[in-house]
């Protein structure tokens, strides 16, 4: 692979820009060096005939920032490794037969070091790299995308203080934006020392910036915040002993390099629940539930438009197949039959609040959340609403996720779903049993203070607001003087999608008119093989789409569901596009079919 500035001449038959260096754009590059390997031989294969640049500055290719190989191996994966099956080309292995080489003690362990997984996928990058340079030519820029242009006879790439002209198939694979309207950083006047973000960490989270004996403050109560934990406990020498009886726990001994304190705030007022460990099965019943819902979920698919079989009523107009609506249905008809019936009441509560009916209020309310799922998750305490609702969503969330694609559900809908979403995912896809256990033991050992939690303490710009100090409310300066704080985390990550991040190159996208989101949705909208959807103008008659312009993963979430993950399996993005490049390499005159000028600017026009 050679690293240049500009694609080589003569002009090949077609010319790809990949950008993004992460997860997705080695899945789809595997996936297309599968493609061209199974035609070696044919006259799609010929020298010259293809050029791939890759786009990114990533210090690792393959891994993006979540998996980069010189992060602390205290930062676990938060899913089972067994998803990290072998690749397309079929020339690397899975990881769990990869890990028993450079790792052996890890080989049984489903949720390994992030930092092993990065070097898993560096590899299998490297290898994709040898594989694709026997069909194309490869090259690769390490620098930013800021800018993407569409002219009549391909795509003009802005990275860097460069440019990449032209090209003639673009595929976006950039994976979580930078930065976003919300952040902290944006609007941060408080006296108080502000960490913008946890990762890295080995620079974030310096024993400069977060001196020991520190009372640190942390907004996000989700993944991000408990990777801060573990780096300002676990890695600066905070040793978990497992301690016996009935109820099995972990206790602390403090290494002398911890902050003080650490206090979350999040929206909702809760930590994430525990998962159960990947061996543990549904019980029969669950089982049984969960067939049930899949069938109605592939039956309403199978529907499509028309009449509803249940009601014989009409479905609403630019209704196909299943709806938001449709889905948090069947999930809470399948969450009740795990339980009875007779928990309905508790189990719609439950979705509707965020929290079980008999959660206490005020003081205790957060760790008793967590230490319920932990206790549930140890086969030591009966399974409730929430942990039935995350169990159905997890297990159902493929079928939910292919349902969902494209539907064109009202606005109303998918404001009910993203409000019941946050709370499933809060029960479905919390840290690892392992995790939960020793966030619950930091929370006993007094490391961790969920009190402004349970107080609805809120941090924005300003600072700190209505944190508990003393019998009163305090303020923000009051939180100040009384030195509450010495130093303030922002671990709340970029949303999903294309409408609220600040990200150079998708504003860019949208500014031309690129890219569009159905109403209500954050995602860009995209065929099965992730090509830019076409919008339809106020008068019905189709508008012209993007083509030759691909997005897949992160900026597409909402209009493909679940794009948060290692499973290649879950979304065929990646496998269609692949395909459909081999289509393009057979098709004659290949870099004739993008439209002409005056289609980019009546794209310009429609807001869709």
């Amino acid at each position: 692979m050679t690293d240049g500035r500009r694609l080589a001449e003569p002009r090949p038959a077609l010319r790809i820009a990949v950008v993004g260096a992460g997860p997705k754009a080695l899945y789809a590059l595997e996936e297309l060096t599968a493609q061209l390997a199974s035609q070696a031989g044919s006259e799609v294969a010929v020298p010259g005939g293809l050029e791939v640049t890759v786009i990114d500055d990533v210090r690792t290719p393959g891994t993006g920032s979540a998996y980069d190989p010189r992060q602390p191996h205290h930062l676990r994966l938060n899913v089972t490794a067994a998803i990290l099956d072998e690749p397309a080309t079929g020339d690397f292995p899975a990881f769990s037969d990869w890990v028993a080489g450079p790792y052996p003690d890890l080989a049984s362990d489903p949720f390994p070091p992030r930092a092993v997984v990065g070097e898993y996928l560096a590899q299998r990058w490297q290898r994709m790299e040898r594989g694709l340079s026997r069909h194309a030519g490869l090259h690769r820029i390490s620098a930013r995308v800021s800018d993407l242009e569409r002219r009549e006879t391909g795509w003009r790439l802005v990275a860097g203080t460069d440019h990449v002209d032209e090209v003639d198939e673009v595929l976006l694979a950039t994976g979580h934006a930078s930065a976003h309207p919300g952040a902290l950083s944006r609007s941060w006047t408080s006296r108080t020392p502000l960490i913008p973000a946890v990762l890295p960490t080995e620079e974030m989270l310096s024993l400069d910036r977060v001196p020991p004996g520190s009372r640190v403050a942390v907004r996000g109560a989700a993944l991000t915040f408990l990777d801060a934990c573990l780096t300002l406990t676990e890695a600066r020498g905070t040793v978990f002993t497992e301690v016996g009886g009935r109820a099995p726990r972990l206790a602390i001994a403090r290494g002398g390099r911890e902050p003080a304190v650490i206090r979350p705030v999040s929206r909702e007022g809760l930590l994430l629940d525990s998962k159960p460990d990947p061996g543990s099965t549904l019980p029969d019943g669950a089982e049984r539930a969960a067939a049930r819902a899949r069938a109605r979920l592939a039956s309403a698919q199978r529907r499509g438009p028309g009449a509803d079989t249940d009601t014989g009523r009409p479905e609403a107009p630019g209704r196909a197949g299943v709806g938001p609506d449709d889905v948090l249905e069947i999930v809470v008809d399948a969450a009740t039959a795990m339980l009875g019936d007779a928990a309905r009441d508790e189990v719609e509560h439950t979705l509707l609040t965020g929290a079980e009916p008999d959660l206490p209020r005020g003081s205790g309310r957060a760790v008793t959340a967590l230490r319920r799922s932990v206790e549930i998750a140890q086969g030591t305490r009966p399974p409730g609403p929430a942990w039935a609702l995350g169990r159905m969503w997890q297990t159902l969330y493929p079928e939910i996720s292919h349902s969902l694609r494209g539907t064109e559900a009202p606005e109303d809908e998918w404001r009910r779903l993203h409000r019941s979403a946050r709370t499933l995912e809060r029960f479905a896809f919390g840290p690892p049993l392992v995790s939960a256990r020793k966030l619950l033991a930091l929370i006993d050992g007094g490391l961790v203070d969920l009190s402004w939690m349970d107080a609805g303490t809120r941090i924005d710009g300003s600072g700190v607001h209505g944190a508990p100090h003393g019998p009163a409310q305090c303020t923000a300066k009051c939180v100040e003087r009384g030195r509450e704080v010495d130093v303030v985390i922002d671990a709340v990550l970029a949303p999903p999608g294309v409408t609220q991040v600040d990200d150079e190159l998708i504003t860019a996208l949208r500014r031309r008119g690129l890219v569009r989101t159905r109403p209500g949705r954050r995602g860009a909208r995209t065929d099965e093989a992730g090509s830019v959807e076409a919008s339809v103008s106020a008068t019905g008659a189709p508008a012209s789409g993007s083509p030759g312009l691909a997005l897949i993963g992160r900026p597409t979430e909402d209009h493909v569901i679940g794009n948060d993950t290692l499973n290649r399996h879950l979304h065929d993005d990646a496998h269609r596009w692949a395909l459909r490049i081999m289509e393009r390499l057979r098709a004659p005159g290949p870099r004739d079919l993008l439209p002409d000028a005056r289609a980019v600017a009546d794209n310009r026009k429609d807001p869709a």
